[in-house]
């Protein structure tokens, strides 16, 4: 079993990832899915046993080598992790489906739009945990706990607030 704690557009704010962080201690990959990819370095150097994967977002400067988007594989399940501008994602998922779909993609992680999104298709799943600390649209500061097992996925969207 593989335990994921995924954030997304921190914005220069980790005041409640740090408390989601101290929250989740039994985690075993914090994925940080960009704009600010520089808050999951520092959220790395504060959890240094923990393992770290990110992305840069659209308001990412000076990014050096971190990548656009970056292709891992858990216990045989790919998932791929982007921001999402590059996807249009404001404007739907579509382009999104037929990534995880042409790719054959179990997981696909975006952020982008500071909502939260769960969405289900014929063998993969998109997520998008919406912004630990700038939500927009009715949403509340949020993340979202991902655990793999036995090649199945479970996703569970969290707020970020009840920490507090």
């Amino acid at each position: 079993m593989t335990k994921l704690l995924i954030m997304s557009d921190t914005h220069g704010d980790t005041t409640l990832a740090e408390k989601v962080l101290k929250m989740n201690p039994d985690v075993d990959i914090v994925i940080h899915l960009g704009d600010y990819y520089r808050d999951a370095e520092k959220l790395q150097r504060l959890y240094p046993d923990v393992r770290f994967e990110y992305v840069y977002g659209n308001c990412d400067f000076m990014i050096g080598n971190v990548p656009m988007e970056k292709l891992i594989e858990i216990e045989g399940q790919r998932i791929l992790l982007t921001h999402g501008h590059r996807y249009s994602v404001k404007w739907g998922i579509e382009k999104l489906q037929d990534k995880a779909h042409n790719d054959n993609i179990q997981l696909l992680l975006f952020g982008h739009t500071h909502m939260q999104q769960v969405t289900y298709g014929p063998g993969y799943i998109i997520l998008n945990p919406g912004s630990i600390s700038e939500p927009r649209g009715n949403d509340e500061e949020s993340y979202a706990i991902v655990i793999i097992d036995n090649k199945k996925i479970n996703v569970e969207l969290k707020k970020a607030v009840c920490v507090l």
